[in-house]
């Protein structure tokens, strides 16, 4: 017996004590081992997880694009028949105003006894359709003329140049 306590050996590789000389230090080694092993599983187990949901969401993703695939196709098939309708439409409108413009002419025929006056009133309704038609197309086309982008335009100009913009003048 000596006067100084051993020291633990120490592992020349790692630098550290051994814990051989400790009681419990198997046992600590074994319960660390298990732990990592626990942790490995796990994670396993969640990689799998994550594996299955971005499988799932594949799968989802092929079925919804090939359902937009087939339903574009569908739309397209439509908006051709679709086309072929609006054909068969135009004529019809055309027939249908020129049985109503004939059907007012008669009536003002028949009322006043007068042919002359039924080509009238078919005249004037065709003309009061092509002046109705007429206006909507120049308002329409004042629209197209993008004047309110014209006047901000014209302002950002006038404010460029130093001048007051003409929205602020009386």
């Amino acid at each position: 017996m000596s006067p100084l306590p051993e020291e633990p050996a120490q592992d020349s590789a790692a630098g550290e004590h051994s814990h051989a000389a400790e009681p419990g230090a198997a046992a600590n080694e074994q319960a660390r081992e298990s732990d990592t092993a626990r942790a490995g599983a796990g994670l396993e187990a969640e990689l799998r997880n994550w594996q299955a949901l971005l499988q799932q969401a594949l799968e989802a993703g092929n079925a919804f694009s090939r359902l937009v695939l087939l339903e574009l196709r569908l739309a397209v098939g439509d908006a051709g028949r679709l086309a072929l309708v609006v054909l068969a439409l135009v004529p019809l409108v055309i027939f249908t105003w020129l049985g109503l413009s004939v059907l007012l002419a008669w009536w003002a025929f028949a009322a006043l006894e007068s042919v002359a006056l039924g080509l009238v009133a078919f005249t004037a309704l065709q003309v009061a359709a092509l002046l109705l038609l007429w206006l909507a197309a120049r308002r329409y086309a004042r629209s197209l003329a993008l004047p309110a982008t014209r006047r901000q335009l014209r302002a950002i100009m006038e404010t460029g140049n130093g001048s007051k913009p003409q929205a602020e003048n009386p």
